[in-house]
């Protein structure tokens, strides 16, 4: 709520004159959220940078507070929290959430709220969120651009006087422990003509050292896309799907193993099955040439993933969110270079466990509830009965 009403105009500014004003340099300067940060976006032309500065400093300083845009804001966020009632896709993703995290842990929250609890919110709180936590000690600044030094010192001068240091103590993340065994659990939406899937379970931080590697070796499972062992079998030999995928994503605080995939409701159990038995047999199948293309992959990839400005942007995020040295995309190449066999497929065994995963399913519990006893997995749960 915080970011949605930074965008809403500023202290001097109404709404309709924040949105002349940029618009007036081509410039764009916008507020996000996410479950781990307020992220403030901008981009200008390199001649306007000194003034989209000024708009941003004027955004991040002086907010509007207006009740009115509040109203609004809160009424939108509800409308969005029954869309997600609704969708099957955010169901699975909500509860995958709080089936990993479990209930205890604050990153079980959907970033959206509750209604019952979005209405209660006041502009107080609102302010207090922003006195306490929108602070620059717990800040870091990104710039990519034909911009000097001097420049960028001469831009943040009023935020240098202005926006003051104060002690701040963020929430404390629990490391998320591996479950004793798979279990498998069914959200219900009547009638639902197709299963909304979420498979896996938590795993090693970005900050680990192995976390490059285990999404290299997570490739030629589902992360390839069309090369991609998952997609081969579930959608181009089965027809059970037209897309899956799997992955490892994590930041500083959490990580996480995950597939996802929507497939036909009367193939529900078909489509368990099928990505058990692969994500059983994946490590054994893995082959020399396997290796070489995935390598292949990344090194061609890389020649020229870093050269748009956005890419750029990427890499110092990741160096000053993730702690890494400054030749950490070369230590990486150096990595995968070097990356054999043996390696790859500890590296699955370390950290695509499929029998201590979480399997979720968001669909019609009628016909395909019973059904999933055949995965030998113990009775579903059903989250929602």
């Amino acid at each position: 709520l915080v970011a949605r009403l930074m965008n809403r105009g500023t202290k001097n500014k109404t709404p309709q004159q924040l949105e002349d004003a940029l618009k007036q340099i081509g410039a764009q300067v916008t507020f996000s959220a996410d479950k781990q940060g307020i992220n403030v976006s901008g981009s200008s032309l390199s001649r306007n940078y000194p003034a989209m500065m000024k708009i941003l400093t004027e955004m991040l300083l002086e907010p509007r507070w207006d009740n009115t845009e509040l109203t609004l804001i809160k009424e939108s966020v509800n409308a969005e929290i029954k869309q997600q009632l609704a969708s099957p896709g955010a169901i699975a993703s909500n509860q995958f959430d709080k089936l990993v995290y479990g209930d205890s842990n604050i990153l079980a929250n959907d970033l959206l709220g509750a209604a019952e609890t979005v209405s209660k919110i006041s502009m107080h709180d609102l302010k207090n969120y922003y006195s306490n936590f929108l602070v620059p000690n717990l800040a870091s600044m990104h710039i990519v651009g034909d911009i000097s030094e001097v420049e960028i010192e001469q831009s943040l001068s009023v935020l240098n006087k202005q926006w003051k240091s104060k002690p701040a103590e963020l929430p404390s993340i629990k490391t998320l422990p591996l479950a004793d065994k798979a279990m498998v659990y069914f959200y219900d939406v009547p009638n639902a003509k197709q299963s909304m899937l979420r498979i896996g379970n938590p795993t090693i931080k970005a900050t680990h050292e192995d976390f490059y590697l285990a999404q290299v070796a997570n490739y030629r499972l589902g992360g390839g896309g069309f090369a991609s062992i998952l997609t081969q079998q579930l959608r181009e030999s089965k027809g059970y799907t037209y897309g899956v995928g799997s992955g490892f994503s994590g930041s500083k605080v959490d990580g996480r193993f995950m597939i996802r995939s929507g497939v036909r409701a009367n193939v529900t159990l078909e489509s368990l099955q099928l990505i058990r038995e692969i994500l059983s047999t994946y490590k054994e199948s893995l082959t020399e040439q396997d290796l070489q293309l995935t390598k292949g992959y990344f090194l061609k990839s890389n020649a020229r993933r870093f050269e748009t400005p956005n890419a750029k942007l990427e890499i110092l995020t990741n160096l000053s969110g993730y702690s890494l040295s400054d030749d950490y995309i070369e230590a990486r190449t150096q990595q995968l270079q070097s990356l054999d066999l043996k390696t790859m497929k500890s590296l699955v065994e370390k950290y695509i466990q499929p029998d201590k995963m979480v399997y979720l399913v968001v669909g019609d519990a009628k016909t395909q509830l019973s059904r999933l006893e055949a995965l030998g997995l113990g009775k579903p749960v059903l989250i929602n009965p």
